[in-house]
């Protein structure tokens, strides 16, 4: 699959501006008029294209995986270190360099919003992007968590996991700390921000993998 680069002409107008009013309004808020008007396309030409709504908006996700796929073959880099803590640094910045990378591009920045939206409102065209496309390459992270950390019972690997993409996702679309810091820390900029973010989820995965069990959490039998 052609990544959205990969792409020119009115074709890559279109999911340029599917991006852009899926990032600015919910999914059941934007119509094909609204697209074709952002993209200045005849309304007839995003069905030619791309089909109905849902699969204009599963064919974004189409053209944008090739992030997922960066992703997926740095973890496997990752997994080859056989010191833990080495391990466990470069699954963090196999999950989160390539997003960030992505987050830079002003296109980029749409396709974050997009996917966040998605999130949030649950809507079952996202669901069936989460199945296809982040739900593998969830398990994965997943596993290779629990590999480099081989003491932390699973369900704390599942939190971790949980806490780590919410971190992630919330930088992504939110530049607040641009005015909170009066220029000091440019919420876009990956060079700046992927070092502090990558230790930040590590230092909280490495905390939470080695912290005593909570009393209100019961152990499983053996």
């Amino acid at each position: 699959m052609s990544s959205v680069n990969d792409l020119s002409g009115k074709k890559r107008a279109i999911l340029v501006a599917a991006e852009k009013c899926f990032a600015m309004q919910s999914y059941e808020g934007v119509s094909i008029r609204d697209i074709a008007h952002e993209a200045q396309v005849p309304v007839a030409l995003v069905g030619y294209y791309f089909g109905a709504k849902n699969e204009l908006y599963h064919a974004i996700y189409e053209h944008r995986s090739s992030y997922i796929a960066e992703r997926l073959s740095d973890l496997h880099k990752a997994t080859q270190h056989a010191d833990p803590d080495m391990a466990l640094n470069a699954i963090i910045a196999a999950f989160i360099t390539p997003v960030l990378r992505l987050n830079e591009q002003p296109d980029g920045v749409n396709f974050s919003r997009m996917v966040m939206r998605g999130v949030i409102d649950q809507h079952e065209a996202s669901a069936r992007i989460t199945r296809e496309f982040y739900d593998p390459m969830a398990r994965e992270f997943i596993s290779a968590l629990s590999s480099a950390l081989p003491a932390a019972p699973i369900e704390i690997i599942f939190w971790c996991y949980q806490f780590a993409l919410g971190a992630l996702l919330h930088h992504v679309v939110d530049t607040r700390i641009e005015r909170l810091s009066e220029g000091l820390c440019p919420a876009r900029n990956a060079a700046v921000a992927t070092p502090h973010l990558q230790r930040f989820i590590t230092a909280g995965i490495r905390a939470a993998a080695l912290a005593p069990p909570h009393p209100s959490v019961k152990e499983h039998p053996a």
